[in-house]
């Protein structure tokens, strides 16, 4: 049985309509957190220095190598409903944080970030650390190559940041709707958000990888309800597209509204393949359309990597 399935028969035989689950359903997202603090056999390792193919060279801008983050065991990663991870082979990520944020364009950012998949059953060897600038990073005390370190994994169920608590806007703003599209309407969310947490009790600590689920919200509200993240950004470029193409803007008051409509379908589309913070202050975010994640096309993927503050 497969986690909306299971979470589906739980909550019908708490008495909840089950046209009530399965809007509420719609919002559950499954994670894999990964962290060297977790229990059972390991699926990755973050540092060190990454096995590449053998005749790859390292992934680099120009004469400038971009540091190894981690690399996952596919096969060894738990499966999670939503999320089409290939069952074999390894993900290796790479990314220069410090460049990639101070990129302007995304189009721009992509250069700083890499992830390679290795099929399994390709011939690998463990890459030669590369010549680089002896200072990296801003903070001097940063190696290229870190610390290694295995990493294990914990199944997370995740809803959006809207849903968590009962308010149903921050205080003293004005609402648009009565947040009908967000789930904001079902009367049993509170019961069913209790029995999430009892199917899936969040772990102790928190990871150092995220792969899944949903793309976590830096700075403050987007809209009311809806923190900033890449799936905002992208949903309001959208709209600005298609109003460029003359389509009409929205009604007065309903901006808002449209762009949460929006956001929702861009959520729909995407999925954020994993996120760190590479240090104290940023963030790492890859992101990657589920068509493209089942057909195993992380060339598409797209880096979104920002400040946490």
């Amino acid at each position: 049985m497969d986690q909306h399935q299971l979470f589906r028969r739980a909550a019908i035989e708490q008495g909840v309509p089950e046209d009530e689950v399965s809007r509420f359903a719609e919002f559950l997202r499954f994670a894999i957190w990964t962290s060297p603090a977790y229990d059972g056999p390991p699926v990755g390792r973050g540092g060190g220095l990454p096995s590449l193919p053998v005749g790859m060279e390292w992934p680099s801008v120009g004469a400038r190598p971009l540091p190894f983050v981690a690399s996952f065991d596919c096969a060894a990663l738990p499966r999670v409903d939503g999320f089409a991870l290939p069952t074999d082979g390894s993900l290796l990520f790479f990314l220069d944080h410090e460049r990639a944020v101070e990129d302007d364009e995304v189009t721009g950012e992509q250069r700083y970030a890499r992830i390679v998949y290795v099929p399994a059953g390709t011939e690998t060897a463990v890459a030669v650390e590369p010549d680089h600038d002896e200072e990296m990073y801003h903070d001097s005390s940063r190696q290229f190559v870190e610390p290694e370190h295995d990493l294990f994994a914990a199944v997370a169920a995740e809803l959006p940041r809207w849903l968590k608590t009962d308010r149903k806007a921050r205080a003293g703003l004005p609402r648009s709707d009565d947040g009908e599209h967000l789930g904001l309407d079902l009367p049993h969310r509170a019961e069913l958000r209790a029995l999430v947490r009892e199917l899936w009790p969040e772990p102790d600590r928190g990871a150092y990888f995220y792969l899944g689920g949903y793309t976590g919200g830096i700075g403050g509200l987007a809209t009311n309800l809806m923190s900033d993240t890449p799936e905002i950004d992208m949903a309001g470029q959208n709209i600005t597209a298609r109003r460029e193409a003359g389509e009409p803007a929205s009604a007065p008051g309903e901006w808002q509204r449209d762009l949460e409509m929006e956001t929702l379908r861009v959520m729909r589309e995407w999925v954020p393949l994993v996120q760190f913070t590479p240090d104290s202050v940023h963030r790492g975010r890859f992101l990657i359309r589920h068509d493209d994640l089942a057909a195993r096309r992380f060339e598409k993927a797209l880096s979104f990597t920002a400040f946490t503050e």
